[in-house]
């Protein structure tokens, strides 16, 4: 496993939900698709500023940034929706919806240990959302939408970069395509309707948001690269075990309603996602991905 590039992954993915909570929960900012447009505008100009080389998009990149921007789109406007527990719980569907696509499309087969691990982590979140005293359907629909499109972004990202694409043409493209659908969305977005636009505290939310978009993207790409889609789906799920535990002792998120069930939900969900660690350290070997021609 690489470190470097999970460490990356779960600490900017760890913020980012925090920041945009904030912005759109605490300062009841409406606009997830301004949030997206900043988000891809400091992406664009970190590439353009560095002169990092570029290569010319194809249909394979073309596919990835339209999912892409879907899937940001949802994953933002569900975390509105949810209270983070929730938000965290529900997301580890889609390590599932991984593990699926990556037996079906890449030809990836798993040992049993690393089934049952996954197995046990998503039955551990339905416990949870079963629970759920703030029940939303509309959250609930939205984040089922993003859980299915993380799994065809990473299924096809990780095919992409087999071959001969580079991870930075695919996080540039990606952003100008998000860039290119938020603006568009963004004609009917009217910034005076929000009247918080000089508090410092908003000001400094809104400002890592927009950094950490960049970084959750690099790092999303780096741990494909060097692991697998599977590995940024369980690394995603062992950040969520600190927002889980955060959330539940009301340090956080004041939306969420504490219940027994939801915790112990939440942590079985946890502890299983340490038990995929350390299967795929014991079975490395097992995991080699073979990308079809």
């Amino acid at each position: 496993m690489h470190w470097p590039s999970i460490l990356l992954y779960m600490c900017s993915s760890f913020m980012i939900i925090i920041f945009n909570k904030i912005v759109l929960t605490i300062f009841s900012f409406s606009s997830v698709t301004f949030i997206m447009f900043c988000q891809s505008i400091f992406t664009c100009c970190v590439f353009l500023i560095r002169r990092v080389h570029i290569q010319k998009p194809g249909k394979q990149i073309v596919l990835i940034c339209l999912l892409n921007s879907a899937n940001i789109f949802f994953s933002i406007l569900s975390a509105r929706t949810l209270n983070l527990a929730m938000f965290t719980a529900l997301r580890r569907v889609s390590i599932f919806t991984v593990m699926i696509a990556q037996y079906y499309f890449l030809n990836i087969t798993l040992n049993k240990p690393i089934f049952w691990s996954v197995t046990i982590m998503v039955c551990g979140s339905l416990l949870a959302a079963m629970n759920d005293l703030t029940f939303d359907a509309k959250g609930y629909t939205y984040i089922m939408l993003n859980n299915i499109l993380t799994a065809a972004v990473q299924i096809l990202t990780k095919k992409t970069l087999g071959e001969k694409w580079k991870k930075s043409t695919i996080i540039f493209w990606s952003s100008v395509s998000t860039l290119l659908f938020s603006g568009v969305q963004l004609l009917s977005f009217n910034p005076k309707s929000f009247d918080a636009w000089d508090n410092t505290s908003f000001q400094i939310a809104f400002l890592f948001s927009m950094i950490l978009g960049f970084f959750i993207n690099y790092g999303t790409m780096w741990t494909i690269e060097k692991n697998d889609s599977l590995t940024l789906a369980v690394s995603s799920s062992a950040k969520s075990t600190i927002i889980g535990l955060l959330v539940c002792v009301g340090l956080i998120d004041h939306t969420y309603k504490f219940s027994w069930w939801n915790f112990v939900g939440l942590q079985i969900s946890a502890a299983a996602s340490f038990l995929y660690v350390y299967y795929k350290k014991q079975n490395t070997s097992l995991i080699q991905p073979q990308i079809p021609k």
